[in-house]
């Protein structure tokens, strides 16, 4: 198949005003055989898919009715990609085609069977959330075994196998067996577990008690259909391994002719085991097609730490593949900042650069010092101040853009001393920003569901899933003869089944409830009713319902007008700019036209895990090794290899995301030794007490 020039002429005008995709954009919106697209970051990668996806809707059907697979990790990309193509070309979003994410993409083809067939039950619950704490209450209920008691040994088999070489306190050993507890796999037809990508098994037999008992858990959960999201891909591996499953194989393979995978360097080892052992097989003729960025993996633990999860075509098959394909003009950057982001690369496939190509003024990088989080105000003025003084806010587009203050930790516990954004910015809410279904208390149902929703869908949906998460502490299931556990459907037709008047009743107290949520904000009104109707009322509807272990959870204090303040994370309430707080992982993808990367400590700073110490005193960068924060090729051969992979992952992404200024906010006690260093390199230095 070739892509229509005439569609591609349209596609230029829809996308691109007009313009001419350059060479290397039009190379791989052309290239209709299997491949990988390294693109740089801002270097219109997604625009690039866009414009192909809508060349190939323009040839649908294809031959022998085939289809188009498109996937992201993220509901996020997915959602950008139907807000854009869905109102020009519905039928990408039609049968035979699939458009989503891996974990739809799994559940929906592979999984919500598997589970079925393999454990007795479909899908009830893809969740992290509930999975954990189903972990925590398993963990919960162990008993370490002493004189006079009996147990299985489990506890006991768990502490000295998690933590055989950890030296820590009690609770930080307990901790890292509820780790293990949520990210271990199962190996049913090998009774073995084991624990990240390798063969190395933490312990293993079947006639061993304390296996069993840990067994036996595991399934209760499948059989429920409580899975994590990690489970999705264990189980759909596990099913595909079984004799029948290559009649599913080939199903999916003649079903979708071309596959393309957004945002590849996202994706874990089990994902993309998964989609290669379906479609990259040697009777396979799909076409897949890998984009993305592997210098942007700051998803996957093992890709952010060191372990490269993505290995592209022409470094495993060099005979059959003989090149990638890369985008190397950031069209975002200027190349003053593109020049600073280079150095940061730490997976440089041969021709990948950094090549800032925007034509936009350039505003060197400002370095802003301040002493502690007294200065957190100066910080914040003084940002302001640097967006005002270049103009950036007269552009409606720099304002769609926006103006945000990133960190890459943003909270820590309770009196910590590590540095994070809450610690200057105490308005910052993590939890606000995310579309969760579950939380750690009752009220929290009420205030964060999905306000991008325009009806009262999504607070409706956050209310029942607030019920059904107090049947499932409390243990109750559908009927004593049927021990499943209640759905919102479920629910609700347990309300039908009360009559006609029951339910119209409920009906009505649910939309004042969500009325009175969304138009008047009582937040602390509704709640005092909703907890009056889950103690009471769930008591008459359902024989045998009292409230035993989920009291804590209902009367768990959540801030209601705290929260209220923060929902959008916005710090612009005293000024005339809307200043937005994230982290690094939440703004990855996005252009902004201002951005403030603030330095934190995962561990320790960014600045010390690019730099030397010896007998307590800094060395100077340069006459040790190259540093990125000086516009250098970094080499970092003598330092801890882990924690500057990782930093260097983190700042790319964070430096990356401004169109105009970047902004690079660190303690003065981590930068008084270079700033000479800073200012040769082109750093503009900002004390933000001046």
């Amino acid at each position: 198949m070739r892509i229509d020039p005439r569609h591609l002429r349209k596609a230029e005008e829809i996308f691109i005003n007009g313009e001419e995709f350059d060479d290397e954009r039009r190379e791989f919106i052309n290239h209709m055989n299997t491949v990988d697209l390294l693109a740089v970051p801002g270097s219109g990668k997604t625009t690039a898919l866009l414009a192909k996806l809508y060349c190939l809707a323009k040839n649908m059907p294809l031959e022998a009715n085939q289809g188009v697979l498109v996937l992201s990790h993220t509901n996020h990309a997915i959602e950008e990609i139907e807000k854009v193509l869905k109102p020009l070309c519905p039928q990408l979003f039609t049968y035979p085609n699939f458009v989503g994410t891996l974990q739809s993409f799994a559940n929906k083809f592979i999984a919500n069977q598997a589970c079925f067939e393999l454990y007795g039950s479909y899908i009830h619950k893809n969740d992290d959330e509930m999975y954990f704490y189903e972990v925590g209450r398993f963990f919960g209920s162990l008993v370490y075994s002493g004189k006079g008691i009996q147990p299985s040994n489990l506890k006991n088999k768990l502490f000295g196998l998690v933590n055989r070489d950890f030296v820590g306190s009690s609770r930080e050993k307990e901790n890292n067996i509820l780790d293990f507890l949520k990210n271990c796999s199962y190996d049913f037809e090998g009774r073995k577990i084991k624990i990240g990508n390798t063969s190395k098994l933490t312990y293993s037999g079947v006639n061993r008690n304390y296996y069993l008992e840990l067994e036996s858990w595991k399934l209760g959960l499948l059989s429920q259909g409580i899975l994590s999201y990690k489970d999705s891909f264990d189980i759909s591996k596990r099913y595909l391994s079984l004799p029948g499953s290559i009649d599913l194989k080939a199903i999916l393979q003649h079903r979708f002719k071309y596959v393309f995978i957004d945002e590849m360097q996202d994706l874990d080892f089990d994902q993309v085991q998964l989609i290669e052992s379906i479609f990259f097989t040697e009777d396979s003729g799909t076409v897949i097609q890998r984009i993305g960025d592997r210098n942007q993996a700051i998803y996957s633990t093992s890709s952010l730490n060191s372990e490269v999860v993505w290995q592209t075509r022409s470094e495993i098959y060099p005979e059959r593949f003989e090149s990638d394909l890369s985008l190397s003009n950031s069209h975002r950057l200027t190349p003053i900042i593109g020049s600073l982001v280079d150095g940061f690369v730490l997976n440089r496939n041969e021709g990948y650069k950094v090549v800032g190509c925007s034509n936009r003024d350039s505003i060197a990088p400002h370095l802003l010092i301040y002493e502690d989080e007294s200065e957190a105000d100066k910080l914040k003025e003084k940002y302001i101040s640097l967006i005002k003084h270049y103009g950036l806010e007269q552009d409606p587009k720099n304002v769609e853009r926006g103006f945000h203050i990133i960190a890459w930790t943003t909270d820590k516990e309770e009196g910590s001393e590590k540095w994070h954004l809450r610690k200057l910015f105490p308005e910052y809410s993590r939890e606000s920003k995310q579309k969760k279904e579950d939380f750690d208390c009752l009220r929290k149902y009420l205030f964060l569901f999905d306000r991008n929703k325009k009806t009262f869908e999504s607070v409706r949906k956050s209310i029942l899933n607030g019920i059904i998460r107090i049947l499932r502490i409390e243990n109750i299931n559908l009927s004593e003869d049927l021990p499943r556990k209640f759905r919102k459907s479920t629910f609700v037709q347990l309300i039908r089944s009360k009559g006609n008047g029951y339910y119209e009743n409920f009906k009505i107290r649910l939309y004042a409830w969500c009325y009175s949520i969304v138009v008047e904000e009582d937040y602390e009104v509704v709640f005092n009713d909703y907890s009056s109707f889950i103690v009471n009322d769930l008591a008459d509807l359902i024989p045998g319902f009292r409230i035993i272990n989920s009291g804590g959870f209902i009367n768990k204090d959540f801030d209601f007008n705290s929260a209220e303040i923060v929902e959008n994370n916005d710090l612009g309430q005293k000024t005339d700019l809307l200043i937005k707080l994230g982290s690094v992982h939440s703004v990855k993808g996005q252009t902004h036209c201002a951005t403030m990367y603030v330095e934190t400590d995962y561990h320790t700073s960014e600045i010390a895990k690019l730099t030397v110490f010896v007998k307590g005193t800094r060395k100077r960068p340069d006459f040790i090794g190259k540093n990125p924060l000086f516009f250098q090729e970094q080499d970092f051969s003598h330092l801890n290899k882990v924690r500057s992979n990782e930093t260097l992952k983190m700042m790319y992404v964070g430096f990356s995301r401004p169109t105009d200024l970047l902004c690079f906010a660190v303690r003065k006690e981590n930068v008084e030794h270079d700033l000479e260093l800073f200012a040769e390199a082109g750093w503009n230095i900002v004390p933000v007490s001046d």
